[in-house]
This record gives structure tokens, sequence and C-alpha cells, in this order.
């Protein structure tokens, strides 16, 4: 059932994203693409929530569902940002981003370029079976990327 539940929350984002190959963008209004960028962010962080879990030890740490969520993670750094390059998606009554975003854009963009990164490097350590005390800093190191991004351009 987890893994059901996986899946469909994976192939949501991944699926709207598909739409974009075949067109520039695949958001007709700023609501959509607003909706895309959080459901894609929600998908990155119930990854990311469980890495950090294991990593704590608040549940079982298993090495094979950890390098399926780093993976997953990785894959889903590279989906959220097409939502905020859509005219008109810029911070409304449903969402949590700042202005500043759009005012610092190529900052934004080092920002989220920087957690693919750390993602990759996550993921890589995840499958070559790194120590938990090196995927805990791997962890760490993508935590506080995502960390800097909200600082900076979420209201919270």
């Amino acid at each position: 059932m987890k893994r059901l539940f996986a899946l469909t929350m994976i192939s949501l984002p991944v699926s709207l994203f598909a739409d974009t190959v075949t067109a520039k963008t695949a958001f007709y209004d700023a609501e959509k693409a607003v909706t895309y960028r959080q459901n894609a962010l929600n998908v990155m962080y119930h990854n990311f929530k469980t890495m950090g879990d294991m990593i704590k030890g608040d549940v079982p740490f298993e090495s094979e569902i950890f390098a399926e969520r780093a993976s997953d993670f990785a894959a889903m750094t590279a989906i959220p940002w097409a939502g905020f390059q859509v005219e008109g998606a810029m911070p409304g009554t449903n969402t949590d981003a700042l202005p500043e975003i759009w005012q610092n854009w190529d900052d934004f963009k080092q920002h989220y370029e920087q957690l693919q990164t750390d993602a990759q490097n996550l993921k890589q350590l995840a499958t070559a079976g790194a120590s938990r005390t090196e995927l805990g800093q791997a962890v760490k190191t993508a935590a506080e990327s995502c960390k800097g991004c909200h600082d900076d351009y979420r209201a919270d």
C-alpha cells in the first residue's frame, strides 16, 4: 500500500512534467503552475523526510528503501522550477513563495541548482552503499540547501 501511494505521488508530478516536453510550458494559467510546483515540492519533501527519519532513528534504517527515496528525491529536484517561470505564477493567496524569487531570480536559480547537486550526491552515496554516517552528512548538506532557499524565498 505504501509503495502504491509513493508511486502515485511520484507519477502525478512526473506526468505533469512530461507535458513540458511537447510544449514550452505545461501550464495555461498561473494557478496550474503553482499547483504543479507545490505538488512536486511536496513529493520531494516526503522522500526527504523518510530519509531524515531513517538517519535520526525515528524509523528503522533500510538501505534499499533509503536508496529508492534518494533516487526519487534527486529526480524530483529537477521538476518544480518550471512552475515558477510561468507568467502570473508569482505569489498570491495560495502560495508561500515570496516575491524575492522573481526579484532575485539568478540567486534563486543558484539555490535550486545547488540542491540538485546535493541530491545527486546523496543518491550516488545511497546507491553505492555508503555508511549511515556518510549518508547522514549528505542528508544534512541537502537539508541546508533546502533551508537556505526557504529562509530567503519562502514565507513561513
